[in-house]
């Protein structure tokens, strides 16, 4: 057995009782392990799948690999399995001199668990983001504003006298 409960995430289950892990927690990278049936004349294998939740102390069973028929000897089984991060366990066991392949494809439960937590702080709040960012472009407009002003003196020019026509002023002055 390898890993504790804390750090075991996805196990087989050996044929003493014992729990094999094959994923610790958060770790998605494919595994490729060589397996041997646990007594010479042993005609089938069962290699089951558990599921170890956080702070729960009996595994959950969520799949078995039934490989029947073994033949007699020294049997090798590969057992090929990958884990990705939305939570899908592929897993498939060959025994590489006859060719023959059972595979099994499981979702696993809760995966949102394991996800890395999401970074909390004043930025991680989606409500003061916006907050923020109305306010960043609120500023730039508003200094944007500021130098148009500044540059072309804009509400600054006092207005030219109207334009008087020239009998209205000759009438005036007689």
């Amino acid at each position: 057995m390898r890993g504790d409960s804390e750090t075991r995430w996805i196990s087989i289950r050996l044929a003493n009782g014992e729990h094999y892990t094959v994923f610790e927690r958060g770790d998605w990278n494919s595994r490729r392990l060589v397996l041997t049936p646990a007594s010479k004349n042993q005609d089938k294998a069962d290699i089951e799948f558990y599921y170890h939740a956080s702070g729960v102390s009996k595994p959950l069973r969520i799949g078995a690999i039934k490989f029947g028929k073994l033949p007699a000897g020294g049997v090798e089984l590969a057992l090929e399995a990958e884990l990705t991060p939305k939570g899908i366990l592929s897993a498939a066991v060959r025994h590489e001199a006859s060719g023959r392949t059972e595979d099994l494809k499981v979702q696993i439960p809760d995966i949102e668990v394991q996800r890395p937590p999401v970074r909390q702080g004043l930025l991680a709040r989606s409500g003061i983001r916006w907050f923020l960012g109305i306010l960043y472009v609120a500023v730039g407009l508003a200094i944007a504003f500021w130098l148009v002003r500044l540059v072309t003196d804009w509400g600054e020019h006092e207005l030219p006298p109207p334009p008087i026509s020239r009998s209205a002023a000759e009438m005036s002055t007689a």
